[in-house]
């Protein structure tokens, strides 16, 4: 089984122009027609064993990497013809002076043929050799190409795979390229708040410097408070004692007596008394000193007299105090009273006073209040030199935090630009993938067809090496009979010496014999002409 395949002369890997599959005798097999149109590049199928490298796509019709040759017999028929027509043309111009030298050439060309049977007889067992591994080769070729399929098959599955990936990739990117859009709108907002926040702590370092100040005067100031709230206590502690010793002594001196005298109505009698005594004592001063004078020596006007002036005097002295009196009284009353709100008024001052919501310096003096105070402003300093310090390397830090924002928001652009290129690469991988998904569905057709052509090749393999067991038959039946034909040759030299006239019709049976072959060749080529020119 011949077959034959038609490419186009590029070499390309397409699909075959015209294939032709014909099963031919040894002897048409070398006379097979070839053509030399230029579009179309021949070669014969040729048997080898699988393994042997192709470098052409053109240099082979089948998956054979050598090409199309003739066989031995096809070649040895045509150099016979050749001969034959040869020696004709000279038995035709010498037919009658050299007959018995063309004979005695003849008997050494037929014993050149049985040599050369001999050898056809040699290669034909070499072509059944070669065509039994090539039947074997074209079977593992069809395994193969069975394998080649499923695994183009799974090729286009995992083409649309692909294909479905990069679709999911570009929409991927899209979205990166959108958020990456977004991040840089943000890097620029984190950017910008960055140096406002970059600002206020810088003025937050310089209003907390102040602040540390301020906090040490309110130290020193608290401290003196401190001290002061001390010293007023102490000052308030001695002043309430004094005042409740001085509240404790009027408070004795004021006796019903005082109460009494220092009575409205009292002083209103001693004014009255006051007034009328001195002139009463001294009415009874003179009327005594009247009577004395009546009655000089009598004694007891005497010791009257006197007595009167005496009382007189005394009433004259004491008129103006007992006056007086009342007024003392009730000072004395209203310094009892006056010594008593000044005890309660330091005490409330020292112990407080909860209807004028103070505390007292026993409250201002306990360890939660002025010294508390001056603790809280120690704490406060301390605490303020802290959130300056602290304040100081936020600034520090926010310097740093502003210039990776501003890094960030310059990555940010650049990501943004990336994503987009991404995006773009995204769609084109797209696009590529699908290309690919349609060409592994073609190659999945292709290594199909592929498949099929291997298994027929498997077949024409087999016919082959059944063809070339008949040849390697046939060519030893051709040495034995060639065999013949130099022992027959030889005979027929001997002969054609006496036979010259007789060997005419035969000469011109011979030439016509040959130029029937060719008029079947042309023939043939014609018709192989034609069944291009239909193809095409």
């Amino acid at each position: 089984m011949l077959r034959l395949v038609f490419r186009g002369a590029t070499g390309t890997a397409g699909a075959p122009l015209w294939t032709h599959h014909k099963k031919l005798s040894p002897t048409c097999a070398e006379t097979w027609f070839r053509t030399a149109n230029p579009p179309v590049a021949y070669r014969r199928a040729h048997t080898v064993a699988r393994g042997n490298d192709a470098t052409d796509p053109r240099e082979s019709s089948m998956t054979s990497a050598k090409p199309h040759a003739h066989g031995i017999g096809m070649r040895i028929a045509v150099i016979v013809l050749s001969l034959l027509l040869a020696a004709t043309v000279i038995l035709f111009f010498a037919v009658t002076s050299k007959i018995a030298a063309g004979a005695s050439e003849l008997a050494e060309g037929t014993t050149a043929a049985e040599t050369g049977s001999a050898d056809l007889a040699a290669g034909a067992t070499d072509l059944s050799d070669g065509a039994d591994r090539l039947a074997e080769g074209s079977g593992d070729l069809s395994d193969g190409a069975a394998n080649a399929h499923a695994g183009s098959q799974k090729l286009s599955d995992g083409a649309t795979t692909a294909a479905t990936g990069a679709t999911t990739l570009a929409e991927g990117a899209r979205d990166l390229a959108d958020g990456a859009s977004t991040a840089v709108a943000g890097a620029g907002r984190l950017s910008g708040g960055a140096q406002t926040a970059l600002t206020g702590a810088q003025s937050l370092a310089s209003n907390l410097v102040t602040a540390d100040a301020g906090a040490a005067k309110l130290l020193a100031g608290a401290t003196q408070l401190a001290a002061g709230v001390n010293g007023a206590h102490q000052y308030s502690t001695a002043v309430l004692a004094g005042a409740t010793e001085l509240t404790d002594a009027l408070a004795a001196g004021v006796t019903p007596n005082v109460l009494t005298l220092a009575h409205p109505n009292s002083k209103a009698a001693l004014e009255g008394l006051a007034a009328t005594a001195p002139g009463h004592s001294q009415q009874l001063a003179d009327g005594l000193a009247g009577l004395l004078a009546t009655d000089p020596t009598n004694p007891q006007l005497q010791a009257l007299a006197a007595l009167a002036a005496g009382v007189d005097k005394e009433v004259d002295a004491m008129a103006a105090p007992a006056a007086a009196a009342p007024a003392l009284a009730q000072g004395l009353v209203g310094a009892a009273d006056g010594a008593a709100q000044v005890s309660a008024g330091v005490g409330a001052i020292v112990n407080g006073d909860p209807a004028n919501k103070w505390p007292g310096t026993v409250a201002l003096v306990a360890p939660a209040a002025a010294p508390s105070l001056v603790a809280g402003a120690q704490a406060l300093k301390s605490g303020t030199t802290e959130l300056s310090a602290g304040a100081a390397r936020l600034a520090s830090g926010l310097q740093v935090l502003s210039s990776g924002a501003s890094a960030l928001h310059s990555g940010t652009t650049k990501l943004d630009a990336g994503a987009s290129r991404l995006n773009d690469g995204a769609s084109t991988l797209a696009a590529g993938v699908g290309t690919l998904q349609s060409g592994a569905g073609d190659l999945n057709d292709g290594i199909g067809q592929l498949s099929e052509g291997a298994d027929a090749v498997a077949e024409g393999s087999g016919d082959l090496a059944a063809g070339g067991d008949k040849l390697e038959t046939g060519a030893a039946d051709l040495a034995a009979g060639n065999g013949l034909i130099a022992e027959g040759s030889g005979t027929l030299a001997t002969a054609t010496a006496g036979a010259a006239p007789s060997m005419l019709p035969w000469i011109l049976g011979i030439a016509l014999a040959g130029l029937i072959a060719i008029g079947f060749w042309v023939g043939h080529r014609v018709a192989h002409r034609r069944a291009l020119a239909l193809a095409a």
